[in-house]
């Protein structure tokens, strides 16, 4: 699938497309990029997690596992790169960016150790990558990733806005710094909670949470990627706020997108995965 049709911000009404984690896997990017040609005049969002279609993952929908196989995660990028610079796209930075920049740009071997066992070493291998030496391609993406990334986004009308991170939600405290950029991860290590945390692990459809931080004034919902959930899962703060996990379990074979259209209306958009 080719990037959708040449787009400039003139063509946009102030709606928006929410796209879950891709996780290196182009059939969801296939997926991604069919379901955009049905919204012409939208912004798009990619959630995180582009990278890395882990051997787990590949199990999970009946693929073979193959460690140490490329994986689609340098098509991803670059896709997503294009897509960013031409005005048409913005991306979150997921945990699985976090790894791969502290292992690349970084040099940090806990983390390195941790994102080759995640899909990292598959990953690697679609820029040619085993490890050794360098890779100038993987290095100037995730470069790129780190000027270009935000820890969170807001989207919508004032006073019915929509929040975007890749797992939880910024505290009220956080948000309010406007500390969002890829560069402003807490603590030093990247373990930030905005790209960890997992909201409602293990919770069921429609839970409260306590764990949830609460809205900034003026927000109406947030929407999440990072916990694989049986399907679009809804959970709650302790004022009733919904968040919406979108990132659907890889044996489902569903991408669960979001539209949030100029008044701010979210409807769900469910698209079957062709592998």
């Amino acid at each position: 699938m080719d990037l959708p049709a040449r787009w400039s911000e003139a063509d946009w009404d102030g709606s928006w497309l929410v796209i879950p984690d891709l996780h290196g896997h182009a059939a969801r990017l296939n997926t991604a990029l069919n379901s955009v040609q049905d919204f012409p005049a939208s912004r798009l969002v990619f959630l995180g997690d582009l990278i890395d279609d882990s051997p787990r993952r590949r199990l999970a929908r009946r693929a073979p596992p193959a460690p140490g196989m490329a994986d689609d995660s340098r098509r991803i990028l670059e896709t997503v790169r294009a897509l960013v610079e031409s005005g048409r796209a913005e991306v979150l930075l997921g945990n699985h960016e976090v790894m791969a920049a502290a292992t690349v740009l970084d040099d940090h071997r806990p983390l390195m150790d941790l994102w080759w066992k995640v899909g990292g070493r598959e990953a690697a291998a679609s820029y040619g990558w085993d490890g050794r030496n360098s890779s100038p391609a993987l290095m100037a993406d995730l470069r790129w990733l780190r000027d270009h990334a935000r820890l969170w986004l807001e989207i919508g009308l004032p006073g019915e806005q929509v929040l975007l991170s890749h797992a939880t939600r910024p505290t009220p405290k956080r948000y309010a710094s406007g500390l969002k950029r890829a560069g402003d991860l807490l603590p030093s290590d990247g373990e930030d909670d905005v790209v960890w945390f997992p909201l409602g692990l293990d919770s069921d459809n429609g839970a409260r949470l306590n764990s949830l931080p609460l809205l900034p004034p003026g927000f109406v919902a947030s929407l999440h990627g990072h916990m694989e959930t049986p399907g679009l899962w809804t959970l709650l703060d302790r004022e009733d706020n919904p968040a919406y996990q979108l990132d659907v379990a890889p044996q489902r074979h569903t991408l669960a997108l979001m539209e949030v259209s100029a008044e701010g209306q979210l409807t769900p958009h469910l698209a079957a995965i062709q592998e």
